[in-house]
């Protein structure tokens, strides 16, 4: 699960968003949001990185994590999360150490939890007060929050399923 939250999950959703369509999304909010306006903004869009809206690169940011991510929590229960594959030059086949899938599965987990503990009481809110303001439908809220709640709890648990794996014998 902990890699088929975000690589099943999470960029699949985020894709038509990265593309500019508004899907689970309120289309006027979104559009002011995809391209860089919003509260306190006025009408003057942000240009954007790298020829793409400001929304598509912070998306396709996320995406790209999202998919390191899953990469990421794929080792934590495979075996070349525990040896290294044939295909890294120069360290194929050499145990891989502890921390190097261990720091990074920490330190997002750490971000996804704090993130994630502040979301039941946003989306409770715009649940019970939804409105065409919101850039997200209370349907993209009931479809993105589980995926995203499932990767917070599914990624520290398959961390400390590879740090019990790999820990020295007593």
């Amino acid at each position: 699960m902990a890699w088929i939250a975000p690589v099943l999950g999470f960029i699949p959703m985020h894709i038509p968003w990265i593309l500019g369509i508004p899907l689970f999304a309120n289309p006027e909010p979104f559009e002011e949001w995809y391209h860089g306006r919003g509260p306190g903004v006025g009408d003057h869009p942000v240009d954007g990185f790298l020829g793409l809206p400001a929304g598509a690169f912070y998306l396709g940011l996320l995406c790209v994590l999202a998919g390191l991510g899953g990469v990421l929590a794929l080792g934590l229960i495979s075996d070349w999360g525990l040896t290294f594959p044939r295909w890294v030059p120069w360290l194929r086949g050499r145990r891989v150490p502890r921390w190097f899938p261990l720091t990074p599965t920490v330190l997002g987990s750490a971000l996804m939890i704090g993130y994630s503990a502040t979301l039941p009481w946003q989306f409770a809110a715009d649940l019970s007060e939804p409105s065409s303001q919101d850039i997200f439908t209370p349907t993209g809220v009931l479809v993105g929050l589980p995926l995203l709640l499932a990767w917070t709890i599914a990624l520290p648990l398959a961390g400390w399923s590879y740090y019990r794996r790999t820990r020295l014998p007593r």
